[in-house]
């Protein structure tokens, strides 16, 4: 079950992320008191994004935290990194994949979530990829799964984003002929030549998360693809905290 504090963020009395307009559950209504004072009473140690920009909605009630004090300080041996996933430009979608892989018998699964500059779902996708050489083909494989499946129902205006820095380094870089995955990014960037605009970025894991569960529901499933057009349940807690703009830090 959804957490009552990020369920009461959402806002209004539907779950936007699921793209529809679907009041919330009578479980999350009726509550004991108790338990949400206890629960208030805890703040999150993310910072609000929309504290930030000045456009908190929630004040003092709000989950997470309104200030810089006990996140960043000032003896930290290295600066925090204030991490969030960010909507695409407008008429885009953000395509969001990852990669899963277990050295036990090398099994390895992709995922991915395709969203629009609303953060409204589109659709996503989990695919058992078999046996996998390393991790880095995994990844490799989920962004061309996930641009793959794009193109093929019309969208033309990309943003591909992956955890993997050393699979965004190989497409947006190139590699040589002798490189041992020359093949496999060279497929990816034909298939993204079709679309009208495309960028391929790296972002951390933590703004990653929902294509993260996807990928390792993959795991569970044997040699196929699996498209979702509605939100499975697995992922709606990534999917609200990437909408509420939840900021991690690292």
């Amino acid at each position: 079950m959804m957490d009552l504090n990020i369920a009461q963020q959402i806002g209004g009395s539907s779950w936007r992320f699921l793209g529809i307009e679907t009041p919330l559950p009578c479980c999350l209504h009726e509550y004991d008191t108790s338990v949400v004072a206890v629960k208030a009473s805890k703040k999150s140690s993310r910072i609000c994004k929309y504290w930030i920009d000045g456009n908190c909605a929630y004040g003092d009630q709000c989950w997470n935290r309104h200030s810089f004090v006990n996140v960043i300080k000032k003896d930290s041996p290295r600066p925090k990194r204030l991490v969030w996933w960010t909507a695409p430009p407008i008429m885009s979608v953000k395509i969001n994949c990852d990669g899963a892989f277990t050295r036990c018998g090398n099994k390895a699964a992709a995922g991915g979530i395709v969203r629009d500059w609303e953060a409204n779902f589109v659709y996503a996708f989990s695919s058992s990829l078999g046996k996998c050489c390393t991790a880095l083909e995994a990844e490799l494989l989920a962004i061309k799964i996930g641009v793959q499946t794009a193109v093929s129902r019309g969208y033309g205006n990309l943003i591909v984003e992956s955890d993997s820095h050393a699979s965004i380094q190989l497409i947006n870089l190139g590699v040589q002929q002798s490189h041992i995955f020359y093949d496999l990014v060279s497929s990816i960037l034909e298939i993204g030549s079709k679309a009208n605009h495309i960028v391929w970025n790296h972002v951390f894991r933590e703004a990653n998360s929902a294509a993260d569960g996807l990928a390792k529901h993959g795991l569970s499933l044997s040699g196929r693809v699996e498209l979702f057009e509605f939100p499975p349940p697995f992922i709606w807690a990534p999917m609200c905290a990437d909408e509420m703009g939840v900021i991690y830090t690292r």
